[in-house]
Formats: C-alpha cells, structure tokens, sequence
C-alpha cells in the first residue's frame, strides 16, 4: 500500500467517524428530561464583553432552563462556569443575573463558579448542593458528552435538556467539527473525579 492511499484510507475513515458521531450526537440530543427534577445544571460557555454579557449560544441555554423552571417550581438551578482570562467576570454569575432577571427566584439559584471544563461542572456543582435526581441543560451538540462526564463524576440518575442551535449560527458549524473531536478526547482522558479534591 502507497503512502497516498494510506492517507485517503485515513481520510475516509475520518469522515466516516464524523458522521457517524454527528448523527449519534444529535439523535440523543432529542432525549426527554426528567420533570420535578431536584436540580437542574446549565453548564457554562464563554461571556463577552465588559460588563459581561450572554452570547447566543449561552441565551439558548438559560432561554431553555428558564422554560424548565418555570414548568418545575421545586427544581433549584445550578449555573456552572468560572471566569477564563478573556472574560470579564464569572460565566456562573453573568447566568445567575440572566436567570433573575428573567423572573427566577434568587433563593433557587446557586453558583458553581470555579469550573474551567466540562469535566469539572458537574464535580463543583455537586459541591455546592448535592444534586441528587439532575437535569443537565446544554446546547444540542453537547448533550452525549455532558452526560458521559456526569455518569463519570457519580451523577447516574440523570438526563438531558436540548438547547437546539439554529443551522443559521455558525456555532452549529463549528460544533459538527469540535464535538466528535471532543467527544474522543472526553472518552479517553476525561476524568472528573480527579478534581473532588481540588
């Protein structure tokens, strides 16, 4: 075999991969939640801006948690997400302020604001109420990997909650790409209990 057609071999299989991933990605992505949740986790994403403020992508997620909380008044909320060096303050407490805001009481809002990757919200979070029966709120790619991290980090009496982007925002794009690599690299290396301690 010539070293070209060892290169398109592994350039099909790659492809292959990435399709097949795309299509898993998105058909558990159409999962039901669970109602009367105990506690519903929305897991962070990058704020912009000074002050911060809720890019689109992170609006579909707490548009979709607010829908939740409202339907489940029991539920209590965890928004995760510390403050990278681009941003401005904490994506928990720009989430918080969004989720208030919008009409949700304050005393049902907690923050998990030391988290810098998926692999750690759902350990910080658990640290700061013990979440018990969980609802993760994610964008639609996300969802496999946040449940394949929250298993991983003890949470088992979980599912999922869409937060679908819309195939007119890039991210959606960029997501087809990241995702199944991320998905990988989560699968292999990712292993939340290695922070309970941190």
């Amino acid at each position: 075999m010539t070293i070209m057609n060892l290169i398109k071999y592994c350039l099909i299989a790659l492809l292959v991969y990435f399709i097949i991933c795309n299509v898993i990605i998105f058909i558990y992505a159409k999962q039901k939640p669970a109602a009367n949740a105990d506690t519903l986790v929305v897991l962070g994403s990058q704020v912009v801006g000074t002050p911060a403020q809720v890019p689109p992508t992170l609006q579909n997620r707490l548009d979709t948690a607010f829908d939740y909380l409202q339907s489940n008044p029991n539920t209590k909320v965890v928004v995760c997400g510390g403050q990278g060096s681009d941003e401005s303050a904490t994506e928990a407490s720009v989430m918080a302020d969004y989720l208030v805001k919008k009409g949700i009481d304050s005393s049902r809002v907690h923050l998990e604001d030391r988290s810098r990757r998926t692999a750690q919200q759902f350990v910080y979070a658990n640290q700061v109420l013990p979440l018990g029966k969980t609802v993760v709120v994610t964008n639609d790619f996300h969802i496999l990997r946040s449940i394949m991290l929250a298993k991983r980090s003890g949470i088992n009496d979980i599912s999922g909650l869409s937060a679908p982007i819309a195939y007119n925002n890039f991210d959606k794009y960029y997501a087809m790409i990241r995702e199944p690599l991320a998905l990988l690299n989560s699968w292999l290396f990712d292993h939340p209990l290695d922070y309970v301690d941190n």
